[in-house]
C-alpha cells in the first residue's frame, strides 16, 4: 500500500512577513505551527501546489525568510514562532528540506527574521568555500539578536543581543555594502519609536551607525536594494507613507573612534549628520531619496524587484547602475501598489494599482514580485493569498505597449483549525469542510482540456459566518447541513451558478431540480443568512440583472461564468450558497451532525453538561422536522455516523460510553430505537470518546478515545450484541479521527484510518476472519 500526496489546502497566518519568494521560484509561507512550501504547476501562472509542510514549531508561525542564496549553496529557509523558536531548514538533493538546527534564545514571539551569507575566500578546485552565515531575529521580548556561522558545516552560535528597552523592532533586513573591501554587512531595523535605525559591523558585531527619523507612526517594513553603487532603503510605516533613503559612500576620510571609557565592552562609532563611518575609515551618508504618498492607510511591507540585488556577496549578480529598480507596496487599505521611477524626471510614480474593491474584509499584511517580475502575490488579513499576472497590450494610438495585471487562481485554505469534512455522498466529485475561521469551504479538481491535468483548489466558498463552525454534513450533492457556535442547525442548497461552474471546472454535471433556483446568494449587512438571488430578466444590453428580494443595502452578487478556479474577490463574494432552513431545539452550541447516506435523516447534538441537554436530534430531510429526540447520555456526545446502510446511527460521548441506535422503520413511532449501548462500569474506554467509524459492510464498527486506544466492535448472534473483538490499537497520542474506506481491499480486508492528536495518520488493515491489525502504512508528516 502507498500513499500519494493529492492536495493540500491551508491558509496564511495572519501576521506580517508570513510570505517569502525564493530566487528558484519556491514559495514559503508561514500556516499556522507549519511552514507551506509551495510552486508552480504551470510555468507563468504562479505557486499553484503546496508540494510540503515542514513541521517544527510548537506554536504558530509568525514569519519566514529566504536566505538569498550563492550560487554554490542549497537553499535555505529560516522560519520564527510564537513559541520563541527559530528554526534554519536546508533543501537537500532530493529536493527535501530538513532542520539544521534550532535557534532557542528569545523568551517571546519572535515576528521578524532576516540573514545574510558572506562569501570569506574563493573556492578552489576541490575545496569547500568559507562562507559565514549571519541571522538577525527581533521578537516582542524587546530584542534582537545575531546568529552567527562561521562555516556551512557550523552550527548558529549567538554573538549579540541588542535591547530596545520598552520598544520593540517590528522589521529587520540584512545586506551587503556594495564595493567595500573586506565586505561590510549591514543591518537595518524599524520599530515602534517611528525611527529606521542602521547598524554596521565590527569586531564582530553589529554597532548603531545612525538612526534616521521622518515618519511620524510605527515603521512596519524596511528592505534594502542596490543600484549601482549605492543602496536604496524603503521603509513603509503606520503613517500611511513610504520613504526611500539613499545610501552612499563617500570619499575616504579619517573617521576616529570615540575612546572607549572605562568599563565599557564595545567602541561606538562617531556620528556626524546623517552619515556614520565604516570600521574600514570610510565614510557613509544617508539621504532622504523620496517619500510615496499613495496609500489611505497603514502600510504593512514593501518589496524591492529584482530583490536579491543587494544580499549577495557575488558582485556580478548584483544590479548595475542601469537597471531599473521597482517597487511594491501592500497596505491595510486592500490594495498592492507598484512604484517605478520616471526615466526622464526620476521621479517615482505609480505604475499599477491591484487589490480589492468593498465588501466586509480588510486589506493586505504583505506582498512581493516574483522573481521573474511578472508575477505579485499578496497575503491579506483572512489569511487568503492572491495572485495577479503581467499581461502585454497594445494601447491604440501610438502602439505604445501597457501592463496590464489579471487576478489568477492560486493556493489557499483556513487560516484556523478545520473541524469537520463531508465528502460529497454519490460519487466523492468534492469536497466540503468547515473551519474556525468561520467559513465553509467547497474543494474540487479543475480538470484542463482533455483531462490529461487534474488539480484540486477551492472553487466556493458557500458559508461565510459569524460564529466558529463545528460540523458539516452533506445530505444530496446539492445540499449540506452546518453546525457552529450557536444554537441553530443551517441548511444550504447550492445555486444555479455553481453548478452551471462546476460543470465547466471539473466536469461534473449535477442536476438542480426545480424552476425556481436562485442564482446565487449574498449576506445583508449585519446579517448571518444568506439570502437568495433570483434572476429578473435581462437589461438593454443583454446582461443579466441579479435582484435580492429581501434587501436593496445587500453587496451584489455578480454571476461569474468560470472554466478555472474563482479567485479570492469572486470566493469572498459570487459563491455563496443560499440558506434554506433553520432548525432550532437544541439549548447550547452545536457540536457535532450526521446524515445518513440515503439522505432522509440528518442526526445532531449540542454541548451539554447535564442529560437533559446531550439529547441527540433526528430530523427529516424531505420536511426538516424534527422526529424524535433519542436520550441516553449525560454530557456531551462528540460524534455521531451512521452505517453505510442507514440501519444505524452510532454516537460517542464525552461520558466514555457509546450508544447505537437501529432504525426500525418510518411507519414505527419513534423510528429510532437504542439497540445496544457501552456501559461505563466496563472501563473499556477509560477517557472521553472522540470519534467512531463503520466498517463497509455494517459488520463492525471502530472508536477511538482519548485514552489513546481504538477498539474493534463486532456484531455478535444478534443486533443487540457488540462486543470487542480484537486487542485494542494503543498509541502514543490520544485518539482524535477514524474512518474506515468504503471498499476493501482485493484480499477483502477493512482499512482504518487513524488520525492522532499530534498530527500523524496512520492506515491499518484487518481481517475480521483472524481479526489481526496490520500497520500498513504511515503517511509522511510532510
Amino acid at each position: 500500500m502507498h500513499a500519494e500526496l493529492e492536495y493540500v489546502s491551508v491558509g496564511c497566518s495572519r501576521t506580517p512577513h508570513a510570505v517569502d519568494w525564493s530566487g528558484s521560484g519556491t514559495v514559503a509561507y508561514a500556516a499556522h505551527e507549519t511552514v507551506a512550501l509551495a510552486r508552480e504547476a504551470e510555468e507563468g501562472r504562479g505557486p499553484a501546489r503546496v508540494f510540503a509542510t515542514l513541521q517544527g514549531h510548537s506554536g504558530r508561525v509568525n514569519c519566514v525568510r529566504w536566505i538569498p542564496s550563492l550560487s554554490s549553496l542549497s537553499a535555505e529557509l529560516v522560519s520564527g514562532g510564537v513559541d520563541g523558536k527559530i528554526i534554519v531548514w536546508r533543501k537537500q538533493k532530493g529536493g527535501q528540506f530538513t532542520v539544521v538546527q534550532e535557534l532557542s534564545s528569545h523568551t517571546a514571539s519572535v515576528n521578524c527574521v532576516a540573514g545574510v551569507y558572506l562569501l570569506l575566500s574563493d573556492r578552489e578546485e576541490g575545496e569547500t568555500p568559507s562562507i559565514k552565515t549571519l541571522i538577525a531575529s527581533a521578537s516582542s521580548d524587546s530584542t534582537l539578536k545575531v546568529w552567527q556561522r562561521l562555516n556551512l558545516d557550523d552550527e548558529f552560535s549567538e554573538v549579540q543581543s541588542i535591547s530596545f528597552g520598552r520598544g520593540f523592532a517590528l522589521c529587520i533586513d540584512c545586506c551587503l555594502l556594495p564595493s567595500c573591501s573586506p565586505v561590510e554587512p549591514v543591518l537595518v531595523t524599524g520599530g515602534d519609536d517611528a525611527r529606521v535605525n542602521i547598524y554596521i559591523w565590527n569586531n564582530g558585531q553589529f554597532c548603531r551607525g545612525l538612526s534616521v527619523s521622518g515618519h511620524k507612526d510605527w515603521v512596519r517594513d524596511v528592505e534594502v536594494a542596490r543600484e549601482g553603487r549605492d543602496l536604496l532603503l524603503a521603509s513603509c510605516s503606520q503613517d500611511a507613507s513610504i520613504r526611500l533613503w539613499r545610501i552612499c559612500q563617500q570619499q575616504q576620510q579619517d573617521c576616529k573612534h570615540k575612546q572607549q571609557q572605562e568599563g565599557e565592552v564595545e567602541e561606538e562609532l562617531k556620528l556626524k549628520g546623517n552619515t556614520f563611518c565604516l570600521s574600514s575609515g570610510a565614510t557613509v551618508s544617508v539621504t532622504l531619496e523620496s517619500v510615496l504618498i499613495g496609500h489611505e492607510d497603514w502600510v504593512y511591507s514593501v518589496c524591492w524587484w529584482p530583490r536579491n540585488s543587494c544580499h549577495g556577496t557575488d558582485q556580478s549578480d548584483c544590479s548595475s547602475a542601469d537597471d531599473c529598480l521597482q517597487l511594491l507596496s501592500s497596505s491595510i487599505d486592500k490594495t498592492v501598489v507598484l512604484w517605478k521611477p520616471d526615466p526622464v524626471s526620476g521621479v517615482w510614480m505609480e505604475e499599477v494599482r491591484v487589490g480589492e474593491v468593498g465588501g466586509n474584509t480588510l486589506g493586505f499584511y504583505g506582498g512581493l514580485i516574483s522573481p521573474g517580475g511578472q508575477l505579485i502575490l499578496a497575503h491579506d488579513y483572512q489569511g487568503g493569498l492572491h495572485l495577479w499576472g503581467r499581461e502585454e497590450k497594445e494601447e491604440g494610438e501610438g502602439g505604445r505597449s501597457l501592463d496590464v495585471w489579471s487576478s489568477l487562481p492560486t493556493i489557499g485554505g483556513h487560516f484556523c483549525g478545520v473541524q469537520g469534512l463531508s465528502w460529497e455522498p454519490r460519487g466523492g466529485a468534492f469536497l466540503l469542510s468547515v473551519s474556525s475561521d468561520q467559513t465553509a469551504r467547497l474543494h474540487a479538481p479543475w480538470i484542463r482540456t482533455g483531462g490529461e491535468q487534474r488539480m484540486w483548489f477551492e472553487i466556493a466558498r458557500p458559508q461565510i459566518h459569524g460564529y466558529d463552525m463545528t460540523c458539516v454534513a452533506m445530505t444530496t450533492s446539492l445540499q449540506y447541513t452546518s453546525g457552529a457556535d450557536e444554537k441553530v442547525l443551517r441548511v444550504f442548497e447550492a445555486p444555479a451558478n455553481f453548478v452551471a461552474n462546476l460543470s465547466r471546472i471539473s466536469r461534473e454535471h449535477l442536476q438542480k431540480d426545480g424552476s425556481d433556483v436562485p442564482l446565487g446568494a449574498s449576506v445583508p449587512s449585519l446579517g448571518l443568512s444568506n439570502k437568495a438571488v433570483f434572476t429578473c430578466g435581462e437589461g438593454s444590453e443583454g446582461k443579466k440583472i441579479t435582484k435580492n428580494p429581501f434587501a436593496d443595502h445587500v453587496p451584489s452578487f455578480q454571476p461569474v461564468d468560470l472554466t478555472e478556479p474563482p479567485v479570492e474577490a469572486h470566493l469572498l463574494q459570487n459563491t455563496l450558497w443560499p440558506e434554506t432552513q433553520k432548525l432550532y431545539g437544541h439549548g447550547y452550541e452545536i457540536y457535532c451532525a450526521a446524515a445518513s447516506p440515503d439522505g432522509r435523516y440528518v442526526a445532531s447534538a449540542c454541548k451539554a453538561t447535564k442529560a437533559e441537554h446531550a439529547v441527540i436530534r433526528i430530523w427529516e430531510v424531505s420536511s426538516w422536522k424534527q422526529l424524535q429526540p433519542l436520550h441516553h447520555h449525560s454530557l456531551t456526545v462528540t460524534h455521531l455516523t451512521f452505517s453505510p446502510s442507514s440501519l444505524f446511527l452510532l454516537a460517542t460521548s464525552r461520558d466514555r460510553t457509546w450508544s447505537l441506535w437501529k432504525h426500525v422503520g418510518t411507519d414505527k413511532n419513534p423510528p429510532f430505537q437504542l439497540c445496544c449501548s457501552l456501559e461505563k462500569s466496563s472501563k473499556l474506554h477509560s477517557r472521553v470518546i472522540w470519534t467512531a467509524s463503520w466498517a463497509h459492510d455494517d459488520s463492525c464498527f471502530a472508536t477511538g478515545s482519548r485514552d489513546k486506544k481504538v477498539l474493534l466492535w463486532k456484531r455478535g448472534e444478534s443486533e443487540e450484541v457488540w462486543s470487542v473483538q480484537s486487542p485494542p490499537l494503543e498509541f502514543q497520542h490520544s485518539v482524535t479521527a477514524l474512518d474506515f474506506s468504503p471498499l476493501p481491499t482485493r484480499d477483502s480486508r477493512h482499512v482504518l484510518s487513524v488520525g492522532l492528536e499530534s498530527g500523524h495518520i496512520l492506515l491499518y488493515s484487518c481481517s475480521l476472519g483472524t481479526m489481526e491489525w496490520n500497520l500498513a502504512l504511515s503517511l509522511d508528516p510532510r
